[in-house]
This record gives C-alpha cells, sequence and structure tokens, in this order.
C-alpha cells in the first residue's frame, strides 16, 4: 500500500519571496496614496474628512480658498457644526440624513473666514463600521457663484437671440431704403447746386447716415455682429478653453471628457465670444443627456478635424439620442424635452443661428461606433484662404475705363440708385431682377463687373452659376449685403474676386471695388 507524500519546502526557504511581496506591496501603497493626494490637492473642488465627532481632519486648498483661508493649519481641528456651517442646527439635520444615504449636492450656509455667509453646494457621505457606527466623514464642496452667472449669461444670450432676429428682420427692410436715399443725396451732392439745396441734400445725407449707424447698432446690440467685427479664430482654442472650465463639473458627476484636436487644424473667421457660446451650448447639452440617461456618468468626446475646405468640431455623448421624428424639431424656438425650470428651448435655435452666421452648418448624426444610443453633433466652419487682395486708391470724377456692369438687385429703389451711380462714373449698366433673367442675359454678353444683391444669393452654386455663365474669370464681383441672415447664405470664405460691401453704400468704397 501506497502513502501519498506531500513535500514542502522548508519554512526559511519562503521568508525571501514573502518578504519581497510585501515591500511591493507597501510600495503600491504609498504609490496609490501619492496620487490621492496630488488628486485631492488639485482638484478645482472643495474636499473634506471630518472624524465622528465632526472635528476636521483633512482639508484641500481649494477648500481653504472657497472659505477664504491660506493655510491648512487654520482649519485643521475646527469643527463642521461650530466653524464650517452658518448655522449649528443645519449640520444637526444633515447629519441625521447622511446616515440613511449619501447626500448629493445639497445647498448648505457655511460661514468665511470674514464671517461672510457662503452659499455653496455639499455632497456628504458618511462612513461606518460593522455595528453601524459613524467613523468618519467624507465631503464635496462646490461654489455655484460662477456657474449661476454663466446660465443667467445663457439666458440673456438666448432672449438677445430671439432680439435679434426681429431686428435682422427690420434691418433688412430699413437698409434698401436708406441705401436708395441715401445714394441719391451723395449722387446729387456732386453736381452744382445753391446754398439752400445744399443744405437740404447735406442733412439726408446726414439724417440717412445716422439711421443706418442705429441699425447696425440695434444689430449690435442683438449679438448680430457685422463681418468687420470677426477675426481669425483657431477652434483648437476655443473647444480647449470652454472644456476646461467644464471638465470638473462634468467629472464631479463621472461623466469622462476625452479631447482630440488636429494640430494643422485651419483657423475660420468669427466672432470669438458667439463661436465659445456655440461649444458650451453644445457641452452643456451633452452633460444634461448623459446625466438623464445614465445614473453612473458616462462620457463626452469633442474631436477637431478639417474637411475639405471646412474646419470640422464633432461633439459626441452617450447620452438617450435624439429620435429621428425630433432631429428637425430640436432646432425650432422654445421646443424642448426638459423640464420649464432647466430649459427655455432655445439653445440650439442660438447655436444653429450663430454657426449659419458665420456661413457654416451644424447638423445631427448617429454615433461614430454605430451604437444605438447617443447623439453626434457636427459643427462645420469654412477655413480661411491664406490669399489677401490689395486694392489701392484712385482719384477723378470718372473713370479711367468705362465698364460694362451687371446689377443684380430684386429691389426698384437700390437698382434704380446703382444705376445713375455707374452712368455719373461713365460706365454702362443692365438691370435683372432676379438670377434666372441674369443669367440670359450673361450668356449673351460680357461684362466686366457683376453687383449682386445678397439676398438673392443661394449659395455658392449661384455664383458659380454666373461666372461660368460670363465665360470670364477676371470679372469682378461685388455683393451688397445689409443683413446678418441675407450674408449667411453667402459660401463663405469668398472666392478670390470676389468683395463685399454692406449697405447703406459707402460711395468710394464701391467706386474703389469696381475700377481699381
Amino acid at each position: 500500500m501506497s502513502t501519498a507524500r506531500s513535500i514542502q519546502p522548508p519554512f526559511f526557504d519562503r521568508e525571501i519571496p514573502i518578504a519581497a511581496e510585501s515591500e511591493a506591496l507597501a510600495r503600491a501603497l504609498a504609490e496609490s496614496e501619492a496620487r490621492y493626494q496630488r488628486l485631492v490637492h488639485r482638484v478645482g473642488l472643495g474636499v473634506f474628512r471630518a472624524a465622528a465627532c465632526g472635528r476636521l481632519t483633512e482639508i484641500n486648498p481649494a477648500l481653504l480658498r472657497m472659505l477664504g483661508y491660506s493655510a491648512e493649519s487654520e482649519l485643521r481641528g475646527a469643527t463642521l457644526a461650530t466653524d464650517l456651517f452658518a448655522d449649528q442646527a443645519d449640520w444637526e439635520r444633515l447629519r441625521s440624513r447622511v446616515v440613511r444615504g449619501p447626500l448629493e449636492r445639497t445647498s448648505v450656509q457655511c460661514k468665511g473666514k470674514d464671517g461672510t455667509c457662503l452659499t455653496l453646494r455639499l455632497s456628504l457621505r458618511a462612513a461606518t463600521d460593522g455595528e453601524g457606527r459613524v467613523t468618519w466623514y467624507d465631503g464635496i464642496v462646490d461654489d455655484p457663484t460662477d456657474r449661476i452667472r454663466q446660465q443667467e449669461l445663457m439666458r440673456r444670450t438666448e432672449r438677445m437671440a430671439c432680439l435679434g432676429a426681429t431686428l435682422a428682420g427690420v434691418a433688412h427692410e430699413l437698409n434698401n431704403p436708406l441705401a436708395a436715399i441715401l445714394g441719391f443725396a451723395q449722387l446729387l451732392l456732386k453736381k452744382e447746386l445753391d446754398d439752400e439745396t445744399r443744405m437740404a441734400l447735406e442733412t439726408i445725407d446726414h439724417e440717412s447716415s445716422r439711421a443706418g449707424k442705429i441699425v447696425r447698432d440695434l444689430l449690435t446690440l442683438a449679438r448680430k455682429r457685422e463681418v468687420e467685427r470677426r477675426v481669425r479664430v483657431n477652434l483648437n482654442d476655443v473647444v480647449s478653453y470652454i472644456l476646461g472650465t467644464r471638465r470638473y463639473a462634468l467629472e464631479t458627476h463621472g461623466i469622462q471628457c476625452s479631447l482630440v484636436l488636429d494640430p494643422h487644424l485651419s483657423p475660420v473667421v468669427g466672432d470669438r465670444a458667439q463661436l465659445e457660446q456655440v461649444i458650451l451650448n453644445l457641452v452643456n447639452n451633452a452633460e444634461q443627456a448623459v446625466r438623464s440617461a445614465n445614473e453612473h456618468g458616462g462620457r463626452v468626446r469633442i474631436e477637431t478635424k478639417s474637411e475639405g475646405s471646412f474646419s470640422v468640431v464633432e461633439l459626441e455623448d452617450d447620452g438617450p439620442g435624439i429620435p429621428d421624428e425630433s432631429r428637425e424639431r430640436i432646432w425650432d424656438p422654445f421646443w424642448t424635452t426638459k423640464a420649464t425650470d432647466t430649459g427655455t428651448g432655445l439653445g440650439l435655435t442660438v447655436v444653429r443661428d450663430i454657426v449659419s452666421s458665420h456661413g457654416g452648418d451644424i447638423d445631427v448624426r448617429p454615433p461614430v461606433d454605430g451604437a444605438a444610443r447617443g447623439a453626434r453633433f457636427v459643427l462645420r466652419l469654412p477655413a480661411i484662404r491664406f490669399k489677401e487682395t490689395l486694392v489701392a486708391q484712385a482719384a477723378g470724377e470718372t473713370a479711367s475705363r468705362a465698364l460694362d456692369v451687371l446689377v443684380i438687385d430684386a429691389d426698384a429703389q437700390s437698382s434704380s440708385f446703382l444705376s445713375a451711380f455707374l452712368a455719373a462714373r461713365g460706365h454702362a449698366a443692365l438691370m435683372a431682377h432676379d438670377v434666372e433673367y441674369a443669367l440670359r442675359l450673361a450668356d449673351h454678353l460680357r461684362f466686366d463687373a457683376v453687383i449682386f444683391d445678397s439676398s438673392l444669393a443661394e449659395g455658392k452654386a449661384t455664383l458659380d452659376a454666373l461666372r461660368s455663365a460670363m465665360g470670364c474669370a477676371e470679372a469682378r464681383f461685388i455683393i451688397a449685403a445689409g443683413d446678418p441672415p441675407s450674408t449667411a447664405r453667402l459660401p463663405f470664405p469668398l472666392p478670390v474676386s470676389t468683395a463685399l460691401v454692406m449697405r447703406p453704400y459707402d460711395l468710394e468704397e464701391l467706386r474703389v471695388l469696381l475700377e481699381d
């Protein structure tokens, strides 16, 4: 009968591996603790730990700044009830509630170092031992002051967007008659006139110019900024800045943020403040969508890239997504699926309005990975062409060379003024009141220049069709615009040898663009 034998190594042979494992475990714990301390000290939210009696044992720098303290030693040993809360009864109520479960973002009244009362948001949980007794409290404190100010700014922007839509229509109706009044007044002032008539015409010229400025000021008030107020903007900088301001708030709710920037992304021409508003609205919408669908957090991904002549920003989330039947309605003013106290239904309307005024487009597409949930917003803005056209000034009452000019303008007063102005400069002008008639004229006649009302533009296809029909690549195109909606339909950036002028016209600017 054989007996099974188990051979065990001597105990002393196992001393070395056990010691090595203990040392490795100690190193890992030390590294983990160091990472935890770095995170707590760098986070923008206030973090504290308190003993069961309420005495503070750990405080991070962010909480010190919120309360107005300069060193941790000033608060170490202080108690929540008497040194942090403005009213001790508030702490007692929270302490009795937190034993039943964690508290999330509860508004509390705290007192700063100088005695001022601060409204903060507190997330609190209690750690207990095996018998259910509290051993310590962990708290996260958030100062909502900046967020409230930001939300108020967004609400104000949305209200101004509605006002701006109304003002844009008013401006379009006013600019055409103002252009004709101002233009004819300037033409008549070039003639020999008696003093009384000249004074009357100068008054007309001055007051119509003032009326035009009032219209532009109203548009500026409504954030409908004119093209000349726009500058070169790096979309990577805009996206990085907005995500930097929102990252901590997102990650506090368990939302992971990923950012992929194209280092070779071309800049765009635009209003940086408005473009920041676009990205901020999209990020806030993504946060709300993720929080409504995922109890334990989610993800938001932002990527920039180039697509042909466009610079593109994509923002994707893993929220509930947007049903097919609602994809067009989300852009409508006041349409929203949110509660009345959390949304006005204007955020995406503002986004589309700003993007359109910059010559871009935005739409909603399925997630890149084909997931059933989630939404992906794709924003495209025309990239800058690094070619500029310099125009030299020239003198003289009539042009040095007579030009054949095609005027495409549906407004009779505006086209009548342009006809008179061109004739006074010695040019031959033909009028077309729509694009179809203009194309028929261009098929049979050769023109040196085209003055084109932007309200008739249907995008790049219209300009390309006119250029093709004229058969003359050297012909100058001058697009006249009087309001942001008509300007937004133009194919920015404009092709080479195409200029944009604003009504009411500046006659010298118009002359230089035509003749120099």
